[in-house]
């Protein structure tokens, strides 16, 4: 099993869109203030819940273009550990004025097709 640090760069690089970030950092709030509040309301819990995963979506499909990590290994717990660290990260960042756009990111442009010989 690789380590959380490991999981943790994976994670990373899967969230890398400003939309996609965005959308992860209300999206995964919501889903995991939704487990306590479910005990008191479950409506209101199930409906956090229901909506926090539909910024998740979101988030991957129109902004990141790719399958949320989970899909891949829903068992694994280190994507929810990570998804909780990302989303801390990148509050800590907005609050302390940082962008959430990572400056040493290189945008990802496809690769033009060799010309034909």
């Amino acid at each position: 099993m690789e380590t959380f640090e490991e999981h943790m760069q994976f994670y990373r690089e899967q969230h890398s869109s400003l939309g996609c970030k965005i959308t992860h950092m209300f999206g995964v709030p919501l889903i995991a203030a939704s487990i306590p509040v479910a005990i008191f309301n479950w409506r209101l819990g199930a409906a956090m819940f229901g909506g926090g995963w539909v910024l998740q979506f979101i988030g991957h499909y129109a902004f990141q273009k790719n399958n949320p990590v989970f899909l891949e290994d829903p068992k694994n717990p280190w994507t929810y550990c990570s998804a909780l660290v990302f989303v801390g990260e990148e509050w800590t960042k907005l609050l302390s004025g940082k962008p959430l756009a990572d400056a040493n990111a290189t945008p990802k442009t496809p690769t033009p097709p060799a010309p034909l010989s």
